[in-house]
């Protein structure tokens, strides 16, 4: 008897489970945000403090942005790419290493592991000290990690090196466009 008591509660668990009937399927939400496909990106810096370094007798400015999201993982197998956005210059947001022709500065970028550093110095006159540029100029960076690489690779049937050249001399609006990055 006491076998049948406790069957009761699973029979009537049982009925109302197999017996609930499946609604109608409700309207599709709004589409959502582009994603950035395990695309990492800062927003824009703009860099009030440029601090003066001597590296190997080249006179230099720099500029760090730290980031614990660039990893020695993205820097070995993924891409690392830094833009500027000059005054002066038309809207055009410009990938490094530039030369910036009317003043003559080199700007470039390193990278290491939890820190991209922006250095920028006189290219027809390296021992020669650059003067600060105005703080209203941008910077900002895109990592692309190996994965995101080694996929788009795939796809188009290309070596990493390839790619890698591929992605750094595409436009600035394309990168973003790609990747889901807002401009």
């Amino acid at each position: 008897m006491k076998l049948r008591s406790a069957s009761w509660p699973l029979l009537c668990v049982a009925l109302v489970t197999l017996g609930c009937a499946k609604g109608d399927t409700g309207p599709t939400g709004p589409r959502g945000p582009a994603g950035s496909a395990n695309v990492i990106y800062s927003d824009w810096y703009s860099p009030a403090t440029w601090n003066l370094e001597t590296e190997f007798g080249v006179t230099q400015r720099t500029y760090a942005m730290g980031t614990t999201s660039l990893t020695q993982e993205i820097i070995d197998h993924g891409v690392v790419m830094v833009y500027m956005r000059f005054m002066g210059l038309a809207p055009e947001i410009i990938p490094l290493p530039f030369l910036v022709p009317d003043v003559g500065y080199q700007f470039y970028s390193r990278a290491q592991a939890d820190s991209i550093k922006v250095v920028y110095y006189v290219a027809a006159a390296p021992t020669s000290t650059p003067s600060i540029i105005p703080s209203g100029n941008q910077v900002r960076y895109v990592l692309i990690p190996g994965g995101v690489v080694a996929a788009t690779m795939q796809a188009s049937g290309s070596t990493y090196e390839q790619e890698v050249g591929r992605l750094k001399s595409m436009p600035y609006s394309e990168v973003c466009r790609k990747y889901g990055i807002p401009e």
